[in-house]
């Protein structure tokens, strides 16, 4: 996946300065679901998605899930949406 597929799908940019990581800055994305959070989506940063020359989601917390496909981060965004009580 691209980073402009993130951008497209909505997630939000963080941005991490040296100072904050103790080491170099580095960004990364994350698209968090519901009222408080719980479900949330993050990517590997900046420099592991040069790295491997794509980016790839996972959910929050469990690496153990992860997306490297826009078609799979699409799906799993409008299947949870749908279950957002409004």
């Amino acid at each position: 996946m691209k980073e402009q597929d993130l951008i497209e799908l909505g997630f939000k940019r963080t941005d991490v300065s040296a100072e904050e990581s103790g080491d170099e800055a580095f960004y990364y994305y994350d698209y968090d679901f519901g009222n408080n959070s719980v479900v949330s989506l993050i990517s590997v940063d900046n420099h592991q998605a040069e790295e491997d020359g794509y980016w790839t989601v996972e959910i929050f917390e469990d690496t153990s899930i992860s997306y490297d496909k826009y078609q799979d981060v699409l799906d799993f965004i409008t299947i949870v949406g749908k279950g957002i009580n409004k």
